[in-house]
């Protein structure tokens, strides 16, 4: 799920005006909730088709990224985008591939990434996820900082293949790398790898000019993503594309400065827990603010809660 919609200013002055040049934006976040802001903005957002490279094209704006993966022995698309834009973006996916694609990947459970897969599935793909995946659709749901309640979804929508290893697909000039990830974004979160193309899908591992939203109710955490991002960096190189789950494409240089961004959090909120700050106090502090946030009211107590060992609450979402 995508964390911000709105406008995003981006900043890389620190608060003493020098340069920092890292990851940095400004975001105030509207009342109405993530979940609703998140609907409204994937519904009147214009879809747009990008061409990575020769047989690669990613679908923004209707949810989450969507790429679209040509091949001499069959197509795939990862992530499926969302439900009600769901027939224009298959439109635009069979259109770039001139086929319908074979294989359908999801990089995690949640629904702006899969409201899709049941029309996909219509037409004869397989649906691919980690086993995780399908353990949380295929159950009732509840995010609690997010007060989200999902329930199941019809058997249709369910992945066919699950796996909790690395797995390979081979579509002839291009293979599809599937890397299972531990918990992160949520528990089933999978990166996928391009080698000939040198493409990165890293689903929502990475949001390009806004904050991730962590799922805790699917084991997600701030550590969890920071190693996950910390191992497939050692697959990118200088020509790597990296495509995030939300937001524009982006470069392994863009990829470390949002790792770093997640450092520069974790770090300060690790100082305030070890002098045993009260929840409270480490709101007000504004950990995520200045070079690392896009506002101090995104993080409030229903958002934020550090847990742990040596403290009674210590996990960061």
């Amino acid at each position: 799920m995508m964390m911000a919609t709105g406008k995003v200013d981006f900043d890389t002055h620190s608060p003493d005006g020098t340069n920092d040049s890292g990851f940095s934006a400004r975001q105030s976040f509207p009342p109405d909730g993530l979940v609703a802001m998140s609907r409204i903005a994937y519904q009147n957002t214009p879809l747009v088709m990008e061409k990575l490279r020769q047989g690669v094209f990613v679908f923004r704006g209707a949810g989450g990224n969507v790429t679209a993966v040509a091949g001499s022995a069959g197509c795939a698309v990862i992530d499926t985008g969302y439900g009600p834009r769901v027939d224009e973006i298959k439109s635009g996916v069979t259109g770039a591939l001139s086929e319908p694609p074979k294989w359908l990947v999801n990089t995690h459970w949640h629904f702006d990434h899969t409201d899709g897969d049941s029309k996909f599935a219509e037409d004869g793909a397989s649906v691919v996820a980690h086993k995780n995946c399908l353990a949380r659709l295929s159950q009732d749901q509840y995010v609690a900082s997010l007060e989200w309640k999902i329930p199941a979804s019809p058997r249709t929508e369910w992945p066919t293949v699950t796996f909790d290893g690395a797995v390979a697909i081979d579509l002839g000039w291009e293979t599809l790398n599937l890397i299972p990830q531990e918990p992160a974004h949520t528990d089933g979160d999978v990166a996928v790898w391009l080698p000939s193309a040198n493409v990165l899908i890293m689903g929502d591992l990475m949001t390009n000019g806004s904050y991730p939203v962590i799922d805790e109710s699917s084991r997600g955490s701030l550590r969890g993503m920071i190693e996950a991002i910390e191992r497939l960096l050692r697959i990118a190189n200088a020509d790597t594309v990296v495509v995030p789950g939300h937001g524009q494409l982006g470069n392994r240089d863009t990829l470390l400065a949002f790792c770093g961004m997640l450092r520069t959090v974790e770090g300060r909120i690790q100082s305030l827990t070890a002098s045993r700050c009260p929840v409270a106090e480490i709101i007000a502090a504004a950990p995520t603010r200045s070079r690392c946030g896009l506002g101090r009211r995104l993080c409030h107590g229903r958002h934020f809660r550090p847990h742990g060992p040596g403290s009674a609450e210590r996990r960061w979402i």
